[in-house]
């Protein structure tokens, strides 16, 4: 194969989606920064706002006056046509806000939120003009009772969607107030609403009484309607509501957390329910953005936080750019337009339909589950990634910032695990988090230079923070429950004068669990890492001397099965000579020390080593598997080593199923979603090497792999299995794969409604049709993150089939077992194909199969 065949392959190295875009094989990858620690200031400004389901229209009240009971509201086009970026990739927002128009309402008026009866079209095109009639929903702020209303609005758009667009009127009808099913006035304020107009989402208090400062919601069957809305319950009693149509919303599904994993309260005189302030929900309801913690000025403008499906259920005060400093300004009105904007967004999913966001996009950085945040009061725009969240092979995410405790108020002593195991970091001695994010910015402000994320862990020598690692049952992987992959990732700076004027071998301790692993910071600057594999300690050697005062990433993973290490600096590999050491290890419980020993010493030149580090510490993060280099590349915030990723070969032991979702352990398994993933992460590495080395065109066949839209993502079909292996059918080159969202497929079928239809009939129907409006005969669900995730190609035979042909599964009824998805593919097999999928249910007792050409079928050992 052709060096740059090969280097084109290297694209395969870790279970991402998306790749950079290539204008041809040998062309350099576009970059795109990361923007998780950059806020972006003088974008848009109101004191309070609403921006609608298409992210193009924003209305915000820019004026109060009191004495006249007045309110001005201004509506303004956000035109991402006049999007430009700098060199480095950071957005411009100069001209891409309107002028505006504005219009007078005399009712106390203060915050917003838009209703839209028919969420799937927020606008009408007429005489030239985009036209939106949304409802608003307000709150009454001064003058009166602070009592929610809705009224209907008229904004027409001259020059939709182009540079010059603005607006050319803008009127509003009658104010109506919301009223309970029990005939009462909804009061509180700072409303939100999901793009259904059914769940309103605001603060206010559990008695309705027009008391604030917790986190409310009441539901309504009749989208945006006046009347009728369920009696307010606290959004912690969101999981208990006895209304079975709240479980549509993601964030009904799991009780909800603290950040120290502590129960939110479930009944409305708890004194543990949600503090917060200035709420939006996104769009499907799958998490609810807030302010956390009070202002200076005594309101609750502080500590923007997230919480829902997509952080665990649990309380994410947000770390990076958003949260600049613990109080630097008051936090108010945030807003998002959702994945309306994104790069890689099939132009038959924007609007206009066919619209292109290839040059105007946003977000900039170029991960799968990124939030762009506008700010009206702070002025602001902010990129949230939540994928960062979400690996289930996490064992421990140290952020490094401040803890937000479930009374609503900041613990500076401690910071929050994101793993979802809850093993919270204390700072002890001398160690403290950082007051600001400044910490952790590279010294030229540059957005590609490496550098920490949000707040850092700050050590002048003497401290340390440590973490009680617990495990009753011994069976969390990594910590009492032995695994077959590890990996270590942090982000260090030491001082410019550590070590200066030590004598002696004043080496000291980055991280130590005892009977786990270690790193040393040495006295030359290396640092050498240690892991206990099979109960021997095996030390890696010295790295490369690390820069001082300024940041470096650092990675070391491990493969139990073949035993490689693998050391990164600033998500590069340092290609040194590693011991090789196969088995199994675990951390153990106990005490885990981060920037110290376990035992604290306090010296500044401890001569004898043991020592404690001085400098800063960033994103400590330890998993349970054998990172790859490209995924270790991804989350090195500032590092340029893309190019170098992608031409590292992932090792053997990260291709078993269970190493790429741990819960593909099985057969029994491969009807899950863990499978679906798994499937599609080897077949996106591997499956395409084989497609590579088999392909008839070998420049097409590439170009097909490493373009923007379709990227690597093929879908995997197990083809045939047995109790240790299992087939992978790969599907075709030829495809495209795309991130819709279960709104836009629940409009083709309305069964695939979320996350936990993902493997139904419903969801393999909706595909299916939603591929077909985009030219394709068939569509499969392939991954699941914020969103699901489409590969769409042509099957080869398409065909009704009764259910007793296809054999046992299939004729009981269940069409989605494993036992089932073998059958269509064996039934495939007996017609010439390598695989097969049911996409409709015509009848009770037939199947639509479709049948394909694989791009290459592998066999994968479930646990290797």
């Amino acid at each position: 194969m052709p060096p740059h065949a090969r280097s084109a392959l290297a694209f395969l190295a870790a279970p991402l989606l998306t790749l950079p875009l290539m204008s041809s094989v040998e062309a350099a990858a576009a970059e795109r920064p990361s923007l998780v620690n950059t806020r972006i200031t003088n974008v848009y400004g109101a004191n309070g706002h609403a921006s609608t389901l298409d992210g193009r229209l924003f209305i915000g009240n820019v004026r109060e006056d009191h004495a006249n009971d007045q309110t001005t509201w201004q509506a303004r086009v956000f035109r991402p046509e006049a999007l430009t970026y700098d060199s480095e990739g950071k957005p411009n927002f100069a001209g891409t806000f309107s002028a505006g128009r504005s219009t007078f309402v005399r009712n106390g008026e203060n915050a917003l939120t838009f209703c839209f009866p028919n969420p799937a079209a927020p606008y009408t095109l007429s005489g030239g003009l985009a036209v939106y009639t949304p409802f608003v929903f307000d709150s009454r702020m001064y003058n009166g009772p602070n009592v929610f209303r809705r009224r209907p609005i008229e904004v027409r758009v001259s020059q939709p969607f182009t540079v010059q667009a603005d607006v050319s009127s803008f009127t509003t009808g009658n104010l109506e107030p919301l009223t309970t099913v029990s005939g009462a006035s909804l009061r509180g304020i700072e409303p939100s609403m999901t793009s259904d107009g059914r769940l309103f989402v605001y603060q206010g208090g559990p008695q309705n009484n027009g008391t604030i400062d917790y986190l409310m919601y009441s539901y309504n069957p009749t989208p945006c309607a006046a009347s009728g809305w369920s009696d307010p319950r606290p959004l912690s009693m969101l999981f208990n509501d006895p209304n079975p149509d709240l479980k549509r919303y993601p964030l009904a599904w799991q009780p909800l957390k603290a950040a120290t994993g502590e129960a939110f309260g479930n009944t409305a005189t708890a004194s543990t329910l949600i503090r917060g302030a200035y709420a939006w929900v996104d769009h499907e309801g799958r998490n609810v953005l807030y302010t956390a913690v009070r202002y200076t000025d005594g309101a609750r403008r502080e500590a923007v936080s997230l919480m829902g499906a997509d952080t665990n259920f649990t309380a994410y005060h947000i770390d990076g750019a958003i949260n600049t400093d613990r109080s630097d300004l008051a936090h108010l009105f945030y807003s998002s337009p959702m994945w309306n904007l994104e790069q890689e967004r099939h132009p038959s999913q924007n609007l206009p339909p066919g619209a292109s966001n290839e040059d105007h996009y946003l977000p900039a950085t170029k991960t799968h589950d990124v939030f762009p945040l506008f700010g009206s009061n702070t002025q602001d725009y902010n990129e949230v990634d939540v994928g960062d969240l979400t690996s289930p092979f996490q064992v421990l995410f140290l952020p490094m910032n401040e803890l937000v405790n479930r009374a609503g108020n900041y613990d500076l002593t401690k910071t929050p695990d994101l793993s979802g195991h809850f093993f919270t970091g204390t700072v002890t001695g001398t160690a403290s988090i950082s007051a600001d994010n400044a910490t952790t910015q590279p010294p030229s402000g540059s957005l590609w230079e490496p550098h920490g994320k949000g707040k850092a862990l700050v050590l002048p020598g003497g401290g340390a923070l440590t973490v009680n690692l617990t495990d009753a049952s011994g069976t969390v992987p990594g910590v009492g429950g032995f695994v077959r992959g590890f990996s270590v990732q942090l982000a260090v700076r030491p001082d410019a004068a550590i070590n200066q004027g030590c004598t002696g071998n004043p080496y000291r301790y980055l991280l130590q669990k005892p009977g786990g692993l270690d790193l040393i910071y040495e006295s030359d600057h290396t640092v050498q890492a240690s892991f206990v594999i099979n109960g021997q300690r095996v030390r890696l050697g010295r790295g490369p001397a690390l820069p001082r005062g300024v940041w470096t990433h650092l990675a070391y993973t491990w493969d139990g099965v073949t035993g490689a290490f693998h050391e990164y600096v600033n998500g590069v590999s340092t290609g040194r000579a590693l011991p090789v050491a196969p088995g199994t290890m675990r951390l153990g419980t106990g005490t885990l020390s981060v920037g110290a020993g376990v035992t604290l010493d306090s010296q500044a030149c401890p001569a004898n080593g043991e020592g404690s580090f001085q400098g800063a510490i960033d994103e400590v993060r330890l998993f349970s598997n054998a990172r790859s280099n490209r995924t270790v590349c991804m989350s090195s915030h500032g590092a340029n080593c893309k190019e170098a990723a992608i031409q590292g070969d992932p090792t053997e032991g990260q291709f078993g199923m269970s190493q790429q979702h741990p819960d593909c352990d099985s057969q029994q398994a491969l009807g899950t979603t863990a499978c679906t993933v798994s499937m599609h992460r080897v077949c996106a590495q591997r499956g395409a090497t084989h497609a590579l080395d088999t392909t008839r065109n070998l420049l097409e066949t590439i170009q097909q792999l490493v373009g923007n839209r379709p990227p690597i993502s093929l879908m995997g079909v197990p083809a045939s299995a047995d109790a240790n292996t299992v087939n992978v059918a790969c599907g075709p080159i030829q495809h495209e794969s795309l991130a819709v969202t279960f709104e836009e497929l629940a409009r083709k079928h309305s069964g695939c409604s979320d996350d936990r239809a993902a493997q139904s009939t419903h969801c393999s129907a909706a595909a299916k049709r939603w591929c077909g409006e985009r030219g394709w005969t068939s569509g499969q669900l392939f991954e699941l993150t914020t969103r699901p995730w489409v590969a769409c190609f042509n099957a080869g035979l398409i065909q009704n089939v009764p259910r007793a042909q296809l054999g046992p599964a299939a004729t009981s009824g269940n069409l989605t077992s494993a036992a089932a998805r073998l059958e269509f593919s064996a039934w495939c097999q007996q017609r010439g194909y390598g695989a097969g999928v049911v996409q409709e249910v015509p009848s009770s007792t037939t199947a639509e199969v479709h049948c394909f050409h694989p791009a290459a079928t592998v066999p994968w050992r479930f646990n290797p």
